[in-house]
């Protein structure tokens, strides 16, 4: 198919820059876009010349910046800023690159891959959204080192007269469009100006766009049609450009219409779904304020368009106007920048029927009318002007016979310069050539389809590409996705495919099974997983999953997977299968779907009565199946489905609800709560504090859980403790071969002088289903966030507090850690960073998976202060409770040793016990021995727990927090400093040293470390201190060695059970004590075994350190 030389509008510009600015210069007034933020009520407007200042300001900016040439990714809500945004780019000679903007708690790994992909020099966005994306700059370095431009916040003033029009040709590269799907290899499309500019034309002549023509659009600016049709083409033609959010439309198709109907609209469209969505959602009352006649063309796109939509559509809105000739199907991608195929307008579909069992073969045989196997095809219509379109016979690169399907390749000035540093792709699918005759270059599409009487009829793909609701999805990123969801799922040995159920495309997963897990397979643990993966990373719902025996998927001689088999067989039901799932079809119906009477007030049952049956009815599962404490995500609910869901629950309660819903409060139980108590009410905490807080009121400890070596709850750490256990071990086998590391000798290089250490038991074990995370997911995750969710979780417990009951409220969490053996181990090898990797491994998230986990919105951070992380954990959390910043904070910490390096670098240090004995204060003392631990505490103010009825463990009055400065070496203690911090710390808490009766001391069990200690508190305690008040002074480490960033901890919940004892353990390892330490002639003294806690005191008092 050749048309006919192309003499165009584009050669009157040699880029969009200098169309945009005559448009300005000539119809400044006029205006360009409204934005229905909402879909219904305007939210502002640009003329011309409104849009070019405020361009001219953003690319001031950009050159200021010296960013021409760079790469500029945009990252902006649905509205007007992205317009400004990407002119913005062009103006200054910036690569506009459009992307999906982030949302809170979901993964960024797309944007990442594309900003790694087009190594942008900055991101261009809004304050918002720059806020959410800053809070994971921790997690993601590239981000730190690239320039971030908050648009919404430049003004004119800071750009008049400072931009200047760069040197651009046709050739330029306008933008990178990077098509959808894969998150793994992103290709970024590469735009110029003279391929939008002919695009544009090409748009123009096709649709017989004037002036007067009006769109209204609700697809996504960062995608290829919401940009080229929706901003740039109202542009290019000079008429008005009406945009609404994607989410809007997704939750009230409605509202599409009524601005078609409202505005005048005269050419719009969208993917195929988008007009079933209309067909199904749109009611009779809502039809009789909608006219359509206006309506010249209707497109239909960027999915496989079918018949008995465009005529279900035209059957449901004929009677507000709409006539089957305003249809519009057409074909393009973002290769050809936009549009290849379509039209004429003011002309009806043209439908093809033919035999399927023909087509499957590729080849086209019609079918008679009463055969009721036939299969309708619709036409895309046929190419304009300059095109070059030719069927091509893939193997013998030459062209097909006319009955015969082939690869659509296409010629003209549309097709774009290729893919962003990808030579050899770009050259295999943007040069081809005939092999016969040589003519070429084409651009290869990959889509297979026939001509027939001049026109283009698409059947499907060449290579392996899934297509749902105008989205392309990579069949292997999915399948990667599904192998990871389960333990028992046998990696590369997956197919991931689409079939077609009632006339949608629908998601099939099929997988082999391990063959250890077939005899105990738990079929819908499986899936639930499978469901909830492939909905998290890929936005989709699953249709079926297809459990096989081990060894049974098809693949290739080379082990490639057979996708287009597999599908055969899944269809004819031949494969082996050892279990699945499927969607059930069936629907309930109206009258079995609670009615908004049943709940006249709303009341949080009725809601979640209403949620439970909404999502079985979207899952299409029995509403007992329905968890309403699982993520949205568990029963596979896509994000489509999910706006669509908060549009249905808005209806029955008759307001409107953000479309963003389930994304705020992601559980059935959350969402009914929050709906149910209101905005007003769910804004405030749950467990708010009836008074202001005081600056100096006491913190209770209302709850503690613990593990630590020898102890696997806080009854097993006193029994250690009391008994006089020391719980050192020699270096488990699971750990790391001791006896290739060790050698008495500790400056021997490479090799550690010590063969013990303080080990936790069953570290690798973890129910990851019971915190909802994905098993795969669980095995990337650091075991020190397993222990965390773990101990939390007891702690909360033992506190009287139900952990899902915290959600929505100000509870901080703070978290001492410092130790990443496990990230080394893991990265150490290239499997090992997957997508799980950089949140399981990165310690800030420690802390911040807690919040996620409980839904608690209050601090949330992860500190690395070395060996007193936790006991700054705990001065942090106490200060936020006492700012009231929160109402209710865990605090600790966590360690866990599991690879030799950091005891190799310690031995050569001379810092550990060659015995593996901690001899704190002994005369013996020759390093400290390392050892692993958890520990939280659960705090309140103290008043508030009064008020609560808590059981409260103990009371901190006062915490300090300082550092030794310059000492006799980076980690020498400072006596003086030493003093200083605890001085000050009895001050905050208004005690005088005299009062105390024992201290938990650091004691590390080092020559020079525990004289200095050990003398700073001699210095502090005897001020005042009268002969008849005694005061003990122990260690834990003696016990369970050095716990490092779980040490304090470690001593605070000693301290903790020793006061509900009343019964202070005694110090182990103490034979002789230190020459350097003498308590002679004091009070002081260090228990060898147990004591009751010391009399001569009005109340109990301790200290930690």
């Amino acid at each position: 198919m050749t048309s006919v030389p192309f003499k165009g509008f584009q050669e009157t510009y040699s880029h969009f820059v200098e169309l945009l600015r005559d448009r300005a210069t000539h119809s400044p007034e006029r205006t360009a876009f409204i934005f229905l933020k909402d879909g219904e009520v305007e939210d502002g407007r640009l003329t011309y010349q409104e849009l070019d200042r405020q361009v001219q300001q953003v690319a001031a900016q950009l050159q200021a910046s010296d960013l021409q040439g760079q790469r500029a990714i945009l990252l902006y809500p649905p509205g007007l800023e992205f317009i400004v945004a990407f002119f913005g780019c062009l103006y200054a000679g910036v690569i506009a690159v459009p992307a999906y903007p982030p949302r809170p708690n979901r993964s960024m790994d797309r944007i990442l891959a594309i900003v790694n992909d087009c190594q942008a020099a900055a991101a261009l966005t809004t304050v918002s959204i720059f806020t959410n994306v800053e809070r994971r700059f921790d997690d993601t370095p590239v981000f730190q080192h690239m320039r971030w431009i908050a648009t919404d916040t430049l003004t004119s003033s800071q750009a008049e007269g400072m931009w200047q029009l760069p040197s651009m040709t046709p050739e330029t590269t306008a933008f990178l469009q990077y098509t959808s799907g894969s998150t793994g290899t992103p290709k970024g499309v590469m735009v110029s100006h003279g391929n939008l500019l002919h695009n544009s034309a090409y748009i123009k002549h096709a649709f017989e766009l004037s002036t007067d023509s009006v769109s209204v659009s609700w697809l996504p600016s960062f995608h290829d049609m919401g940009l080229i049709d929706g901003v740039l083409q109202p542009v290019y033609t000079g008429f008005l450009g009406v945009i609404m959010p994607s989410v809007a439309f997704l939750q009230q198709p409605v509202r599409w219409l009524q601005a078609v109907s409202d505005y005048g609209a005269t050419h719009c469209g969208g993917p195929n779904f988008g007009y079933d969505l209309c067909v199904q959602k749109i009611t009779p009352e809502q039809k009789q304020h909608l006219d359509l006649h206006r309506w010249l063309s209707a497109y239909n796109g960027a999915e496989p368009v079918r018949k008995d939509t465009l005529e279900r559509f035209t059957a449901a809105f004929k009677e507000c106007g709409f006539r089957a000739k305003f249809f519009y199907p057409c074909y393009g991608l973002a290769e050809t920048t936009l549009m290849v195929s379509g039209g004429p307008v003011d002309a009806e579909p043209v439908y093809l029927a033919v035999q399927p069992k023909a087509l499957a073969q590729h080849r086209i045989v019609e079918a008679a009318d009463d055969d009721e196997s036939r299969h309708y095809l619709v036409s895309s219509g046929r190419t304009w002007l300059d095109t070059n379109l030719v069927l091509i016979d893939p193997d013998s690169m030459t062209r097909c016979a006319p009955d015969q399907i082939g690869e659509i390749w296409v010629a003209n000035g549309s097709v774009t310069q290729g893919y962003w540093q990808r030579p050899d792709e770009t050259a295999q699918a943007f040069q081809a050539y005939l092999a016969d005759t040589g003519e070429g270059p084409f651009f290869r599409t990959g889509d297979l389809g026939f001509l027939k009487d001049g026109e283009l009829f698409i059947t499907g793909r060449l290579k392996d590409l899934i297509i749902i609701r105008g989205r392309n999805h990579y069949p292997q990123d999915i399948e990667l996705t599904v192998e990871r969801s389960h333990p028992n799922l046998r990696p590369g040995c997956c197919a991931a495919f689409s079939t077609q159920v009632d006339g949608e495309e629908r998601l099939v997963v099929v997988q082999e099974v391990e063959r250890t897990a077939i005899r105990k397979l738990d079929v819908e643990e499986v899936a639930a997983a499978i469901r909830q993966a492939v909905a998290e990373e890929h936005e989709l719902q699953v249709y079926a999953i297809v459990l096989l025996r081990t060894g049974s998927i098809f693949k290739t001689s080379s082990g490639k997977i057979q996708r287009k088999t597999c599908r055969t067989a899944f269809l004819e039901g031949t494969l082996k299968i050892v279990g699945q799932w499927q969607q059930s079809l069936e629907l309930p119906s109206e009258a079995e779907r609670p009615s908004s009477s049943t709940a006249s007030s709303h009341e949080e049952t009725a809601i979640r009565a209403w949620l439970v049956d909404a999502v079985a009815r979207h899952a299409h599962l029995p509403p007992q199946r329905i968890d309403s404490r699982e993520p949205f995500a568990r029963y596979g609910l896509d994000s489509v489905t999910m706006i669509r869901l908060s549009g249905e629950l808005g209806e029955w309660l008759g307001r409107a609800l953000a479309p963003t819903l389930g994304y705020d409060y992601p559980t059935i139980e959350a969402l009914a709560q929050y709906l149910a108590e209101g905005e007003t009410a769910a804004s405030r905490a749950p467990h708010a504090s009836s008074s202001k807080p005081q600056d100096h009121e006491p913190i209770a400890v209302i709850g503690l859980g613990c593990r630590f070596p020898g102890a696997a709850n806080p009854e097993e750490f006193w029994q250690v403790l009391s008994q006089g256990i020391d719980a050192i071990t020699e270096v488990p086998a699971s750990r790391w071969d001791v006896e290739a590391f060790f050698d008495p000798h500790p400056a021997t290089p490479g090799k550690m002088n010590t063969r013990w250490g303080g080990f936790l038991e069953q570290v690798d074990q973890f129910d990851p289903q019971f915190f909802g995370i994905a098993p795969r997911e669980a095995e990337s995750m650091d075991p020190q966030q397993r222990l965390l969710l773990e101990v939390s979780w007891e702690a909360l417990e033992h506190a009287g507090i139900v952990p899902e009951s915290l959600a929505g409220s100000h509870t901080a969490i703070f978290i001492g850690i410092s130790g990443d053996d496990y990230t080394r181990l893991q990265l150490a090898h290239p499997a090992g960073a997957n997508g799980y990797a950089g949140t399981g491994s990165a310690l800030s998230i420690a802390a911040n998976r807690l919040s996620y986990i409980l839904n608690v919105h209050g601090p949330s951070w992860a500190i690395d202060t070395a060996c007193s992380s936790s006991l700054v954990a705990v001065h942090q959390a106490c200060q936020s409770l006492r700012r009231g910043e929160s109402d209710l904070a865990l605090a600790g910490g966590v360690n866990l040793i599991l690879s030799p390096e950091l005891t190799v670098s310690f031995s050569q240090l001379r810092l550990m016990a060659s015995d593996g004995r901690c001899k704190a204060f002994d005369a013996s003392a020759d390093g400290y021995v390392r050892s692993e631990g958890c520990g939280l505490v659960v705090l309140k103010r103290l008043s508030d727990a009064v008020r609560d009825r808590d059981a409260i463990l103990g009371v901190i009055r006062g915490s300090a927090v300082n550092q030794d400065g310059r000492s006799n070496g980076l980690t020498a203690p400072n006596g003086l400093a030493q003093q200083e911090v605890i001085r000050q710390a009895m001050d905050d808490a208004g005690v005088n040293p005299a009062d105390l009766s024992y201290v938990e001391a650091h004691g590390t069990g080092t020559m020079l470390g525990d004289p200095i200690e050990a003398n700073a508190l001699k210095a502090l305690l005897m001020h005042d201190r009268p002969p008849q008040k005694p005061c003990l002074i122990g260690s834990v480490k003696t016990n369970i060695g050095h716990a490092e960033a779980a040490a304090g901890i470690a001593g605070l919940i000693k301290v903790l059970l020793a006061l509900h004892y009343g019964t202070i353990p005694g110090h182990l390892h103490l034979k002789t004590l230190n020459p350097h330490i003498s308590f002679d002639g004091t009070p002081l003294s260090i228990p060898r075994g147990c004591q009751a806690w010391p009399d001569g005191h009005r109340r109990r008092l301790a200290g930690v350190s």
